[in-house]
């Protein structure tokens, strides 16, 4: 494959935090992405590619082209698909992952070292000899010591020169000089996450795993549970105090709290977590999956068809939460690098149904006076029809057709 090649300006690669513009998408070729660089310097094989929301897409792959043009694939990472991008998409790198044109360059071979001459000057020293005129070091053999016939800067050197190719062994590709080959920690362009690989895979004792977390990360972890325990507890009590099951419909507010705070904290210490990234999605399952379907329970939507159409709505949340993890680097952005909309209707959506319950609540809506009554009752597929409301909303969680605008 061939390209025209156009000149490398000396102010390519715009800011990017720690990272900077690394190319732009051309097209897709054989699952991956033919990416055309911007960039003065080359990448590392391996090296993370980012969108400008700081989203990894993938990993160069080859490298590729003359020094006046250089190009490089990217090997999508699970879940990304190279045909979602298009022509002139930028895609970034951090500034720790690139090395110096220069270090592709091939270098002159030093003038051989002359030969004593014999006496008479007939013998292999002789001009009619190896090393006269038309030696090596002659018109012959006088591209042998430059980079080409024609004197450019190609990569493709003349007779003398070993084709130098821009590529490099992805198994033994120079680690930059400030990053330690067997620390495994990177500098911070990264917001950390190689040196919270380190420490998680460490064998440092029993405690090691909280030195891994981030402040986001904790308050993450703060919106979970709490309402499921109080849930159960309503169901171990009198069924006419409505503390507990008060208590159950309040933490979830609390809940869209602290998911937004979790963001918000990661953003302000520019801090990214690879636990937290986990973190926030089994949160939001418990928080806005678990804690209503146990409000529910606990209220009187209890018959086993019920349980089914409860379990249909938690399996929905989490089959919503895992396609967001899995297209949010593939989504439309704006210029911000935020997501234009959601597939789907948010998780946190589902509060709508927990104001619902405690307005139910509030007029004694439970156990057997909840709102539309028992359908088939006295039959194995009895079920109250208030549960038609999660299966719904879950529904409209894993839609792919329905795009909510974001805020």
């Amino acid at each position: 494959m061939s390209f025209r090649g156009r000149g490398t300006g000396a102010n390519r690669g715009g800011s990017f935090g720690g990272r900077g513009e690394m190319g732009t998408v051309m097209h897709a070729c054989e699952g991956e992405m033919v990416c055309e660089s911007i960039n003065p310097k080359i990448p590392y094989f391996n090296a993370p590619i980012y969108l400008e929301n700081k989203t990894p897409i993938g990993k160069v792959d080859e490298v590729l082209g003359p020094i006046n043009q250089v190009y490089f694939t990217v090997k999508p990472q699970e879940g990304i698909v190279a045909t979602s991008f298009k022509a002139g998409d930028k895609v970034y790198i951090g500034g720790d992952k690139l090395l110096p044109l220069e270090k592709f360059l091939p270098k002159p071979k030093p003038p051989p070292a002359a030969k004593p001459k014999r006496a008479g000057g007939a013998g292999r020293g002789g001009a009619g000899g190896r090393g006269g005129a038309r030696g090596r070091g002659g018109p012959r053999g006088g591209g042998r010591g430059g980079f080409s016939r024609g004197g450019g800067g190609g990569f493709g050197g003349g007779r003398g020169v070993r084709p130098c190719r821009l590529s490099m062994s992805r198994r033994t590709s120079t680690m930059p000089s400030n990053t330690s080959q067997n620390s495994g920690v990177s500098s911070a362009s990264d917001g950390g996450q190689e040196k919270q690989k380190m420490l998680l895979s460490a064998e440092t004792g029993h405690f090691s795993m909280v030195r891994a977390l981030h402040l986001a990360d904790l308050v993450t972890e703060l919106n979970v549970v709490m309402s499921v325990f109080s849930s159960m507890r309503y169901c171990l009590g009198d069924p006419t105090d409505y503390s507990s099951l008060w208590a159950a419909l309040t933490f979830m507010p609390f809940g869209l709290f602290f998911d937004f705070m979790d963001g918000k904290i990661a953003r302000w210490r520019k801090k990214s977590s690879l636990m937290g990234q986990e973190l926030d999605s089994l949160a939001d399952l418990i928080s806005f999956g678990m804690a209503p379907a146990a409000a529910a329970f606990a209220m009187g939507i209890r018959t086993p068809v019920d349980h089914l159409f409860l379990t249909f709505f938690v399996l929905c949340g989490l089959t919503r939460l895992a396609r967001f993890n899995v297209t949010v680097a593939v989504l439309p952005k704006d210029k911000s690098g935020k997501s234009k909309y959601f597939e789907g209707t948010p998780i946190p959506t589902t509060l709508s149904i927990a104001a619902f319950m405690a307005y139910c609540v509030s007029k004694d809506w439970v156990q057997d006076n909840l709102p539309l009554g028992l359908a088939a009752q006295g039959t194995a597929f009895e079920f109250h029809p208030l549960v038609l409301l999660f299966v719904l909303h879950g529904c409209l969680m894993v839609s792919k057709t329905l795009h909510i605008p974001k805020p």
